[in-house]
């Protein structure tokens, strides 16, 4: 068996590079894409690397893969090795080489995104001199602008898939019912979907069959839950105004409803089960070119989305 150091010096980075980038694009195809190689050379780096290790990294299948547990764990260390290079090499970049330019981008008011803050936070060390642009926008609204070139970078729900958009799924939201303190519900224990029948409603604009908040329509027709409709805002900060204020009640993401329900701002209404979950995506334009500040971005924002997703994932999963 190699030694350590038989390994490291054999080593080559090109390999390391190509595995994180295979994971990160989520195929062959789409790492062949990026690296601008040929999906030939894309499997044979990938079959070295494993050659090299004397480890399978990735179980192919037809049209998908899936990380074997030593694969997961190579790619964590390695990905974290690319961060480390990334950032140590930018420091010797000459200044008129330093990545610059504007991340235009839209964001769905009542998103509430783990990956995306990590990764504005990341870029933002990494490439000091880029500047934002950030947008509430109500979904549906983002995913038009996306598709017309009016913005280059979404994050939203996902309606109807668009043949023109690219999406990446970030992270889930879970959504519940609320109301205020002035609400005639607030406080009462023992409640049932019935109470909340014929009470005057507050919604997001999205909340309607086969728009990005469809989740919340489904559930309240499953359960039968009918009432009048008094208020509508594509603006979650908006719609828990209108719910504080007693005007009616509403559904606000567990993100957000949380520290007022522990500081007695917000009582949960039923049901508390089987709550609707609202799926994050990133979404991007497969017709034009994002450009190389823009690109990056989406590439951090991936990754801190896969680093989100492993730490989930190994929190719930014993090691073997």
């Amino acid at each position: 068996m190699a030694t350590t150091e038989q390994l490291l010096r054999n080593l080559d980075w090109n390999l390391i590079h190509t595995f994180v980038t295979i994971v990160d694009e989520g195929s062959i195809t789409g790492a062949a894409r990026r690296l601008h190689l040929a999906q030939p050379s894309i499997s044979n780096a990938l079959k070295r690397l494993e050659a090299h290790l004397g480890e399978r990294l990735i179980e192919r299948r037809k049209g998908s893969f899936s990380l074997t547990y030593q694969g997961r764990r190579v790619y964590e260390e390695s990905a974290a090795a690319c961060r480390i290079l990334q950032r140590m090499l930018s420091q010797y970049a000459d200044e008129d080489q330093q990545i610059k330019g504007e991340i235009d981008l839209q964001v769905a008011s009542h998103v509430h995104c783990p990956p995306l803050d990590a990764a504005l936070s990341q870029f933002h060390r990494l490439y000091p001199q880029v500047t934002y642009d950030i947008q509430v926008v109500p979904s549906v609204e983002i995913l038009h602008n996306v598709a017309e070139g009016r913005v280059s970078i979404g994050v939203a729900t996902m309606q109807k898939p668009h043949p023109s958009l690219a999406y990446h799924l970030l992270s889930h939201e879970l959504m519940g019912f609320f109301c205020g303190p002035t609400h005639p519900l607030f406080g009462r224990d023992n409640l049932s979907s019935a109470d909340l029948r014929g009470l005057d409603y507050v919604a997001f604009e999205s909340d309607q069959p086969k728009e990005g908040l469809h989740g919340i329509a489904r559930l309240r027709a499953a359960r039968e839950i009918s009432g009048n409709l008094i208020a509508v805002s594509p603006n979650e900060e908006e719609v828990l105004r209108l719910i504080l204020a007693g005007v009616g009640y509403g559904a606000l993401t567990l993100d957000t409803a949380t520290p007022l329900l522990a500081r007695g701002q917000l009582w949960q209404l039923p049901p508390f089960s089987e709550l609707p979950t609202i799926d994050i995506h990133l979404v991007t334009s497969t017709q034009t070119e994002l450009g190389r500040a823009r690109q990056l971005f989406v590439d951090v924002l991936k990754e801190e989305t896969e680093k989100f997703v492993r730490k989930r994932y190994f929190a719930d999963t014993p090691e073997g």
